[in-house]
C-alpha cells in the first residue's frame, strides 16, 4: 500500500480511543468557581461590561459567508489546507480562485441559515454576542443543537453556570453527556448534541475553559470596592468627618453650642462659601478624621483599574469614549486596532469551531466557511494612491471611492494629463 493509501485510511478509520491519560482529571468538571459570579459582574460592573460590550458587538457585527470549491467537471474538491489556513492565506486563495472560475459561493447554504437564525426566539446575531459574552467572561459556551431527521436545524445557548457536568471520556462515544441543571431540575444531554466552545485552560485543556476576565478578579473587585466605598461615604459611615472642642463648653446642645453650629451654617454651608475662614472667640480644638478621596487617589486609582481591564480585552481608549488625547487619525487607527486585535482572532476561533464541527454535522466536509473582513478600508490610503496616478483608474472606481453610483455617461479612464501621450499612459 503506498503513503497516499495509508494516509486515506487512516483518515478513515474510526476515532483514536485515547492514551487513557486524558481520563484522569477530566471526568466530572463542574462549573469553575466564580462562573455564576463574573456572569452577573457582567450585569452589574458597568466597565466590564462595556469592554465585554464592544468586542461581542464587533464579533456579532461580521458577515459569513461560504464557498466551495470545484474542478473543471463541476465536482466539488475538499481542500483541508485552505480550510485551516490563517486568514490572509485563506482570503488571498480565495480570491484568486474566484477569479479563475475555481471555486463558487454559496449565499444559500445551510449553515448560514443555522447561524443567522438559530431558534424561534433569538436572531444570530444576538446569539453570536452572547457565544463571545460567555467566551470573554468564563472562557466556555455551549450550544444545544435542535435537530429535524437528524439533521441540525437550529441551536440553543445554554449559560455555563448551568453545565455542572461535562461527558465521562472513559464510556463510549454514544454514552457521553452532558448535565445540565437549573434549579433542582437536571437534564442530560447526548454529547452529540452540544457545541461546547472553549478558550483553552492550558492546566485543564480537557476540562472547563477559562475566560481573560478570570485573570482580572482582582481588578475588578478593587474597582467594585473603591465604588462601594464612594457610595458609603455619603452616608458618613456613622463617622462625622470632624470633631470641635470648645474649651468651657460642657453640654453639646447648650445655646452656645447651638449658636455655634448656627453660625457654621450661616457662614460656612454652600458650595459658594467653601474655604471661608473661620474666625472664633476662645480656645478651639479640631481634630479630622475621615480622608479625603483628594488624599486617598481614588480618582487616579479608578482610571488606572479601567485602563487596565481596557487592555486586558485590547479595547483601544477611543472605543470607549475616552477622546481626551484623541484625533481624527487615531478614532480610526482604534477602529483597525480593534478589529485586528480583538475581533479578528475571536472570528478565527469561531470559524474554526464552526468549520470542524458544524459543517460535518451538516455532511458538507467540502465547502469553506468564510466572514468579511472586519478591518475598515482606509479610505484615506486609497485616495492618496489613486491620486498620485488618476488616469490609470476608471470613473466608476472613482464614483465607487466617492460613494456614488457609477455614471452611464462616463465611461472608461480619464484623459492623459497635459504634456503624456496615450502610450505613456499605457506604459
Amino acid at each position: 500500500m503506498g503513503f497516499w493509501d495509508r494516509m486515506k485510511a487512516a483518515v478513515g478509520r474510526e476515532p483514536r480511543k485515547g492514551t487513557g491519560l486524558e481520563l484522569a482529571r477530566w471526568q466530572q468538571a463542574p462549573p469553575r468557581r466564580g462562573t455564576a459570579q463574573l456572569l452577573a459582574a457582567y450585569r452589574e460592573m458597568p466597565w466590564l461590561r462595556a469592554c465585554v460590550d464592544v468586542v461581542a458587538d464587533s464579533v456579532a457585527g461580521v458577515q459569513w459567508r461560504v464557498y466551495r470549491r470545484v474542478q473543471k467537471d463541476g465536482q466539488p474538491v475538499k481542500d483541508y489546507a485552505l480550510r485551516s489556513a490563517s486568514r490572509e492565506v485563506r482570503a488571498g486563495r480565495l480570491k484568486a480562485m474566484l477569479e479563475a472560475g475555481e471555486a463558487q459561493e454559496v449565499p444559500d447554504h445551510p449553515v448560514l441559515k443555522l447561524l443567522s437564525d438559530p431558534n424561534d426566539h433569538l436572531t444570530g446575531r444576538s446569539v453570536t454576542k452572547l457565544v463571545q459574552v460567555y467566551l470573554d467572561l468564563v472562557g466556555e459556551a455551549f450550544l444545544v443543537l435542535e435537530r429535524v431527521g437528524g439533521v441540525p436545524v437550529g441551536f440553543w445557548p445554554v449559560p455555563p453556570s448551568t453545565v455542572t457536568r461535562l461527558p465521562a471520556l472513559d464510556v463510549p462515544r454514544e454514552q457521553r453527556m452532558y448535565t445540565v441543571t437549573v434549579g433542582k431540575v437536571s437534564r442530560e444531554i447526548p454529547a452529540s448534541d452540544v457545541l461546547h466552545l472553549r478558550n483553552l485552560d492550558p492546566e485543564d485543556p480537557l476540562g472547563r475553559g477559562i475566560g481573560p476576565a478570570y485573570a482580572l478578579g482582582d481588578e475588578l473587585d478593587t474597582d467594585e470596592y473603591v465604588a462601594r466605598f464612594l457610595k458609603t461615604s455619603f452616608w458618613n459611615n456613622m463617622l462625622p468627618p470632624a470633631i470641635a472642642s470648645i474649651e468651657g463648653l460642657s453640654d453639646a446642645n447648650s445655646a452656645g453650642a447651638r449658636t455655634f453650629k448656627e453660625s457654621l451654617a450661616r457662614e460656612h454651608q454652600g458650595p459658594d462659601k467653601a474655604g471661608k475662614l473661620l474666625i472664633t472667640s476662645g480656645k478651639v480644638t479640631f481634630a479630622r478624621l475621615d480622608t479625603s478621596f483628594k488624599d486617598m487617589q481614588l480618582v487616579e486609582l479608578r482610571r488606572f483599574l479601567m485602563d487596565f481591564v481596557r487592555m486586558t480585552f485590547r479595547v483601544p481608549p477611543e472605543i470607549v469614549g475616552d477622546i481626551s488625547s484623541s484625533n481624527k487619525a487615531t478614532a480610526f487607527a482604534a477602529r483597525e486596532n480593534l478589529a485586528e486585535q480583538a475581533t479578528l482572532p475571536r472570528m478565527e476561533f469561531l470559524r474554526t469551531e464552526y468549520q470542524m464541527r458544524l459543517m460535518s454535522l451538516l455532511g458538507d466536509e467540502g465547502a469553506i466557511l468564510d466572514y468579511d473582513s472586519p478591518v475598515p478600508a482606509d479610505r484615506e490610503h486609497q485616495l492618496r494612491v489613486m491620486g498620485t496616478m488618476p488616469e490609470a483608474f476608471s470613473y466608476d472606481e472613482w464614483r465607487e471611492l466617492a460613494g456614488l453610483r457609477p455614471d452611464p455617461s462616463r465611461q472608461g479612464y480619464p484623459l492623459p494629463l497635459p504634456g503624456q501621450s496615450p502610450l505613456e499612459v499605457e506604459g
